[in-house]
């Protein structure tokens, strides 16, 4: 009669469920700390430096009154409901004639760090001679793990015709935040080359 074992067969641990649940955890981690917390604008801004933009697009008005509450209607979260909105230009990456005002806007993201910071306001004052008004959506292509996603950003420039001033949120918020209720703009000096920039884009240049 043969002898046993000592000891009994060794059981084998499947690794393949704990490797897709902590993947699943880190996901859930991610998107909450996404969903809940404020990203810095000039944070997102250098982000977008080494990204792989592939959609840029966006509207140029002129506005009265700046707005940068968030308002919510059966559910559905809005911004931006500024004063005596007129529509000036529009502009899309995927239009080849627009190829220089998307050149245009994504210098006036790229520089705003290098102008002189004149610090923040919690709102911006109704002006006879208003403020322009640059609406910029960028989408990136990004791989997150082993997943290929879409990342949104959203920018809105504020620029004071009178002062020649220029004010950015302090803060950027997904569209699932409300705290943007307590937003700061922060504002900036605007050189000779960004006020070229500005006035080529809103067709003002002399």
């Amino acid at each position: 009669m043969g002898r046993r074992g000592t000891f009994g067969r060794r059981k084998r641990i499947n690794i393949l469920p704990i490797l897709t649940l902590i993947l699943v955890l880190v996901i859930i981690v991610v998107l909450g700390v996404k969903i809940l917390s404020p990203n810095y604008t000039i944070a997102q801004m250098e982000e977008l430096k080494s990204a792989d933009v592939i959609k840029t697009e966006g509207t140029i008005s002129v506005i009265s009154s700046v707005d940068t509450k968030v308002y919510s209607n059966d559910g559905i979260k809005y911004t931006n409901r500024h004063e005596n909105i007129l529509k000036l230009d529009s502009f899309n990456n995927s239009i080849p004639e627009d190829a220089d005002k998307i050149q245009s806007v994504t210098s006036l993201l790229e520089k705003l760090g290098d102008l002189e910071e004149i610090g923040k306001v919690k709102e911006l004052a109704p002006k006879p001679d208003g403020y322009y008004w640059i609406d910029v959506s960028l989408t990136t292509e990004e791989k997150k793990l082993v997943f290929n996603s879409e990342e949104e950003y959203n920018f809105d420039l504020y620029y004071d015709i009178e002062e020649e001033n220029i004010y950015v949120k302090n803060k950027y918020y997904d569209e699932f935040s409300t705290k943007n209720n307590k937003v700061k703009l922060l504002g900036y000096k605007v050189n000779d080359e960004y006020k070229s920039l500005i006035e080529k884009l809103t067709a003002k240049t002399k």
